[in-house]
């Protein structure tokens, strides 16, 4: 461990940014931002972000992998301006997870980090006041020729920070979307057969979190998929919350999960993690069986519906335009077309 931490701490304070690495991990990074440009569901991603939370946003960035332009245009100087602002001891905490003691760790991280500084650059902040754009309902189509399937994400900002206790929302969201026996999923691709899988997802965002569905659906069916997911939750959400059955599941799910969990170090870790970061009481997770326990479906249909508005939702679609864009009428959304740029579409590709 000793001579780990040594190491651990040489990277950390002196990162060398050598030219021929450099470039070694651009080229890398441009191979993903390549492979992100052919994939549906990554084209989606790209257009929904920024579209729910506006550039300004810390979540609005198009990609954590970045552009084509923007990765090829990163110096080393921005790297090491980056590292300065981020990088540092006034901005770090040391989550421990292993076979030792607070004793014993803490005096090992005092010789190889103790007399870590930081530098005089100002640290940097995220700005998470930035106004988020009000919801605009609409359908953004992106054309993907000859596309054997459409993906179809939609997604909304949520009024919730996810550094509230959000149990229940997420519970809830088990037999809506999350669950392969939930309602989205069983619709669109155990009854209809026109998906190998649909589901919605809570975000796990510290700040603003997001709802979202997201579903790979073929393209014939697009417009009729849309309207069976747009049925799904308008029943969830009004006349037709948890019933008895779907509730024994979520809730029996939830407790018997627990212990799979943290079978590992790096679970342990990631537990840790969320407590702290979410500022949540140290006991967290061993009160979540008890909670699960008593949960009602009244209890889950109210903590869904306070803040899951399927009206508006923005739809993403990446698919054939010519054979979709004919299916969306009669939705009541307007249809926007949008062009990402270095997708097959933008470029003239097949």
């Amino acid at each position: 461990l000793a001579p780990s931490l040594d190491l651990l701490a040489d990277v950390i304070r002196n990162p060398a940014f050598a030219p021929a690495e450099i470039e070694r991990i651009r080229n890398r990074q441009l191979g993903q931002v390549a492979n992100e440009l052919n994939d549906p569901a990554s084209i989606a991603s790209r257009v929904m972000a920024p579209t729910l939370f506006g550039q300004a946003h810390p979540y609005g960035a198009v990609s954590g992998t970045g552009t084509l332009e923007s990765v090829k245009a990163i110096t080393r100087d921005d790297l090491i301006r980056f590292q300065q602002s981020w990088l540092r001891p006034d901005n770090a905490t040391i989550y421990v997870v292993g076979d030792t003691t607070l004793r014993d760790v803490t005096k090992l991280l005092n010789k190889s980090l103790g007399n870590w500084t930081a530098p005089t650059a100002a640290k940097g902040v995220k700005n998470f006041d930035v106004t988020i754009p009000a919801a605009s309902p609409r359908i953004l189509l992106i054309d993907r020729p000859n596309s054997p399937q459409s993906m179809i994400v939609a997604g909304e900002v949520l009024p919730v920070k996810g550094n509230t206790d959000v149990l229940d929302l997420y519970a809830a969201n088990e037999m809506l979307g999350a669950n392969f026996l939930s309602r989205i999923n069983m619709n669109l691709r155990e009854d209809k057969g026109w998906s190998y899988g649909a589901r919605s997802t809570v975000g796990s965002q510290e700040q603003d979190m997001t709802f979202r569905v997201r579903a790979p659906v073929q393209t014939d069916r697009t417009g009729d998929s849309i309207r069976e997911i747009q049925k799904e939750l308008k029943s969830f959400m009004t006349d037709k919350g948890l019933t008895p059955l779907e509730l024994s599941r979520t809730v029996n799910g939830g407790t018997r999960e627990l212990p799979g969990q943290f079978e590992t170090s790096g679970a342990v870790l990631s537990g840790m993690i969320d407590i702290d970061q979410r500022k949540r009481p140290d006991n967290y997770y061993e009160t979540l069986a008890g909670r699960y326990q008593a949960m009602t479906a009244t209890q889950l249909d109210t903590a869904i519906r306070r803040v899951v508005d399927p009206t508006k939702l923005v739809y993403v679609i990446v698919g054939d335009a010519a054979k979709v864009r004919p299916q969306l009428d009669g939705l009541n959304l307007p249809v926007e077309t949008v062009t990402v740029a270095g997708t097959a579409a933008s470029t003239g590709g097949k």
